[in-house]
């Protein structure tokens, strides 16, 4: 599924998750290296649905990048965030599973979450994009997001579920400005 969408558009695409598994005897994982060949820019890796152990997180972000795949680490809070920022992935990602799917952005419900996420991991010394999640499913949740200071969003049921999942991306899209 995943090199079928990464080939059928220009928008990079990444997978929702990988393991850190050898090839070879690897039945039910998704490795690095199958991401790569099916045409993904990256993956997302520790989302609460999906979470990892920092040790294996520890392997798989140098892994990713080996391969040139970009990485987006998932927390839960900002103290998660803080220390995951330092295996220096692409982005950085806050999304409390409690909003996940809920419809509630976290922009709007804890404010205070996302922007001290932000600030943690700068001061932590983070180069790359942070994102928040959770919840969002409009143009005026984005808006919200990026004046608590994050780069982008990330959104999943919003457009999945939308009636017009084009006009969905498209308002969500033009919040980013």
């Amino acid at each position: 599924m995943v090199a079928l969408v990464a080939s059928s558009g220009t928008v990079p695409v990444f997978s929702q998750s990988v393991g850190n598994e050898a090839s070879g005897k690897s039945t039910g994982a998704f490795l690095p290296e199958a991401v790569k060949g099916a045409g993904a820019k990256g993956t997302l890796l520790n989302h609460s649905e999906s979470p990892k152990s920092v040790a294996e997180l520890r392997q798989l972000v140098p892994r990713l990048k080996g391969l040139a795949l970009e990485t987006c680490l998932c927390a839960a809070t900002a103290q998660q965030a803080s220390a995951l920022a330092r295996l220096e992935p692409e982005y950085m990602a806050i999304e409390p599973p409690e909003l996940i799917g809920s419809g509630i952005p976290v922009s709007r419900a804890r404010p205070g979450l996302v922007s001290t996420t932000v600030n943690r991991v700068r001061k932590a010394g983070f180069k790359g994009e942070v994102l928040c999640g959770a919840g969002i499913v409009s143009g005026e949740d984005v808006a919200r997001a990026i004046t608590l200071g994050v780069d982008g969003v990330l959104v999943s049921s919003s457009v999945v579920m939308a009636e017009d999942w084009e006009a969905k991306i498209v308002e969500l899209c033009r919040s980013l400005r």
